[in-house]
């Protein structure tokens, strides 16, 4: 027989937002869906999978425990703002422009409408861990530097800044009580910010009364605009490469894709 591994799920959390929504339907076919969401989410959960402690410093130090690590969870996005709409351009029967058309210059510029999705989010938490491990057993977190700017000179090879952070000392003796070798609290920076612009354009196309052919055009990520992905590289012993950014976020689907469709319906 083999023996098998226990996984207990538990933590607390909290979470605290504003939220607002704006939806209007404006005359001559436009319609504009806006929310925004300003949050925040504590936690001391964390993944079971995530390292032979699951993320923790010291899950089972009395006194201490999981309840030492909670923080920003590692899912929170302080803002988000979503806005989309349609818009039924003005042009044939019934219309501003061109109203009196017919038969095929009708075909040709009745029928077009618009449509967009505009996200725009901070990034997520992470975790600078210690470059240098402080105790036997223990996970450690670094300590952020007073005076220090998290994200000075930020770019993709050194999104966060490595002066900002620091080792805290090394345990001395079995048993101490100055926990203060765990270094301090997780998710101590936020990661780089998420927008993105979908944009699409329909057409369609009347055959009978109860026929009619759409003919649409997509484009997703219509700026080419990259999302990052939060950085890899987090040894900030290692000014060289402390920082960096190695991945996008929705690779290899990132770059602006453009698609064409043609649907019958009946």
């Amino acid at each position: 027989m083999t023996g098998g591994g226990l996984t207990q799920t538990e933590g607390n959390s909290s979470y605290n937002s504003l939220r607002t929504t704006y939806e209007k339907r404006f005359g001559h076919g436009l319609t504009v869906l806006g929310n925004f969401t300003w949050q925040k989410i504590r936690s001391d959960a964390h993944d079971p999978l995530e390292g032979d402690i699951g993320g923790y410093r010291a899950p089972l130090l009395a006194g201490f425990g999981i309840r030492q690590d909670f923080n920003l969870a590692d899912f929170d996005v302080p803002r988000i703002f979503h806005v989309s709409g349609s818009y039924e351009l003005p042009f044939g029967p019934g219309r501003q422009f061109a109203s009196s058309a017919h038969g095929f210059v009708k075909q040709v510029i009745d029928g077009w409408s618009l449509n967009w999705i505009l996200t725009i989010q901070d990034g997520q938490p992470f975790t600078v861990n210690c470059a240098t491990g402080t105790t036997t057993g223990f996970g450690c977190n670094a300590l952020v530097v007073p005076g220090q700017n998290l994200y000075a000179n930020s770019n993709v090879n050194h999104f966060v800044n490595y002066a900002a952070f620091s080792n805290p000392p090394l345990a001395t003796k079995i048993g101490q009580t100055d926990i203060t070798p765990l270094g301090g609290s997780p998710t101590q920076a936020l990661g780089p910010p998420f927008r993105s612009l979908q944009l699409s354009l329909f057409k369609q196309f009347q055959i009978t009364e109860h026929t009619h052919l759409e003919f649409r055009a997509e484009c997703f990520n219509l700026t080419n605009t990259p999302n990052f992905s939060n950085p890899s590289t987090l040894n900030y012993l290692n000014a060289v490469s402390f920082g960096k950014i190695a991945s996008t976020r929705d690779n290899p689907n990132d770059a602006r894709e453009i698609q064409f469709g043609l649907k019958f319906y009946w």
